[in-house]
């Protein structure tokens, strides 16, 4: 994987998590709003995911499997 990709991912990644952890129910922007809050963390997760598989795609040898035909 190209290494400037590499360091997006993997810098989105850790703000991803870090707003994740900030909406925890434990603290106060919880308190303030719940439901926005939820909603952001269930995005975050999402969010995270998603990273996951692509980086999880971007880092296996491709077969040449799944091309469109010409």
């Amino acid at each position: 994987m190209d290494p400037q990709l590499e360091n997006t991912l993997r810098a989105a990644e850790e703000a991803v998590n870090r707003l994740v952890e900030a909406c925890g129910k434990p603290g106060p922007v919880y308190a303030r709003n719940p439901r926005a809050v939820a909603q952001v963390s269930r995005t975050g997760k999402w969010h995270l995911n998603a990273i996951a598989a692509l980086r999880k795609v971007l880092t296996t040898p491709h077969t040449g499997e799944n091309q469109p035909s010409s």
